[in-house]
C-alpha cells in the first residue's frame, strides 16, 4: 500500500455525513495537516477485538492505525485492491483528507462491511 495516488484519482466520498454532530457533543478527530473534520469519537470501532493495529507495508513502512465505523472527511481513490491487504477477506483503497488531499489511511471493504483504519500519527482529537 502506497500512500501516494497513483494516475487518475476517482474522488468518492464513501461516508454518509448526514448525521453531523454538534460541535462539543461529540468530540471529533480532525487531520493533523489541516484541522479538517475526518471523524468522532464514537466512530471508533474494534477490528479483530481491537481498535489499534500496528502493520508495516511491503516497503517496510510501520503504521499505527485506528479503525472507524465512518469517516465523512475523507475521499477515497483509486480501484480496489486485495494486495497485501492486513485485513484478511478484506480489499482496501487509500483514503485521503477532503480538504488537504494528505494521505490518512486506507477503506477496507467486503461485500457485507465497510470500514476506515486511519494513520494515527496524521489524526488529531479535537
Amino acid at each position: 500500500m502506497r500512500g501516494e495516488p497513483a494516475g487518475r484519482r476517482d474522488e468518492t466520498v464513501l461516508s454518509d455525513d448526514r448525521e453531523e454532530e454538534r460541535e462539543g457533543e461529540n468530540p471529533g478527530i480532525f487531520c493533523r495537516t489541516c484541522a479538517h473534520r475526518i471523524s468522532s469519537d464514537n466512530d471508533r470501532i474494534a477490528v479483530n477485538g481491537s481498535h489499534t493495529h500496528t502493520f508495516f507495508n511491503p516497503a517496510g513502512l510501520v503504521f499505527e492505525l485506528g479503525c472507524f465505523r465512518r469517516a465523512p472527511g475523507c475521499l477515497v481513490s483509486s480501484e480496489a485492491s486485495n494486495q497485501f491487504t492486513w485485513f484478511a477477506g478484506y480489499s482496501w483503497r487509500p483514503a485521503f483528507c477532503a480538504r488537504c488531499a494528505g494521505h490518512l489511511g486506507w477503506r477496507f471493504e467486503k461485500v457485507d462491511h465497510a470500514f476506515f483504519s486511519l494513520i494515527l500519527a496524521n489524526l488529531k482529537n479535537g
